[in-house]
């Protein structure tokens, strides 16, 4: 029991420290978020004396995201164009970091259910209990836990 307990109980304090540093960084995070895809387009105005109208297209800026499940556009003027992409790149870096904070969270879950498997003792000795079944959902992995 000693030195595999002493195993996951590192695990644990490993998990925990980068869990905390996982934090940190949303803790760090400054500036708007802005939810959405930033792109561009190239359109033809319709005016028949416009360089469009012989291959040179206008180029324009839209955010484009989901609102009540349908896709919406919307047009960035060019003084918005470089605040609108810091968001949207703030945003994405925003859900990564998300992401990663529930992974460590699972992680540190699973190493503490281990941890506390390892330091299960059979009672009483001559006639034990059996050890305790998985409870609640399985798990999203589709790992099987005991």
């Amino acid at each position: 029991m000693g030195e595999r307990t002493s195993r996951f109980r590192q695990r644990v304090r490993q998990a925990a420290e980068q869990h905390q540093e996982q934090i940190q960084r949303f803790l760090d995070e400054d500036g708007p978020l802005i939810r959405g895809s930033f792109g561009s387009r190239s359109r033809v105005c319709g005016n028949p004396g416009c360089h469009c109208a012989w291959g040179e297209k206008h180029r324009s800026k839209y955010l484009t995201a989901t609102d009540g499940g349908k896709v919406r556009q919307v047009h960035v003027p060019a003084g918005d164009e470089q605040r609108v992409a810091k968001g949207v790149s703030r945003y994405r870096r925003f859900r990564r970091m998300r992401k990663r904070l529930v992974e460590l969270e699972a992680l540190q879950l699973e190493l503490v259910d281990e941890l506390g498997r390892s330091l299960l003792a059979p009672y009483p000795p001559e006639d034990p209990l059996p050890p305790a079944r998985r409870r609640g959902r399985k798990a999203h992995n589709g790992s099987r836990r005991s």
